[in-house]
């Protein structure tokens, strides 16, 4: 008898016939499909770099758009603690991870917020 099912035939458990489950997507004669969702941050987030290229907001007020933008999928399913617990862990990387400090640098073109702060 094997316990990893090397030399059993092909089967269910026992060797009862075939696993249950759907069928084959040629049974049904449809293919797998996604629909695709809307892309709102792609849109806001290249209207947040306009805003601060034209001076109408500062890169701390970007960062802080930018955190709610991602925050902003977990206002109705969370707490207010638990939102702002994130919310401060996620300004806290942008300003100090050295890979998110280069990243908000070459999107704003700007001297990062954490240098900024001496």
């Amino acid at each position: 008898m094997s316990i990893d099912g090397i030399g059993r035939p092909p089967g269910g458990p026992g060797g009862v016939g075939p696993l249950p489950g759907p069928a084959s997507p040629s049974a049904t004669g449809e293919g797998f499909q996604v629909e695709r969702g809307d892309a709102p941050s792609a849109a806001s987030s290249s209207g947040l770099l306009a805003r601060l290229t034209s001076g109408e907001i500062n890169v701390e007020q970007y960062l802080d758009a930018r955190v709610e933008e991602a925050v902003a999928p977990l206002v109705s399913k969370l707490p207010a603690e638990s939102l702002e617990y994130i919310r401060s862990s996620l300004r806290a990387e942008l300003e100090s991870d050295p890979v998110l400090v280069e990243l908000v640098r070459r999107a704003t073109s700007a001297i990062s917020p954490a240098s900024t702060e001496t």
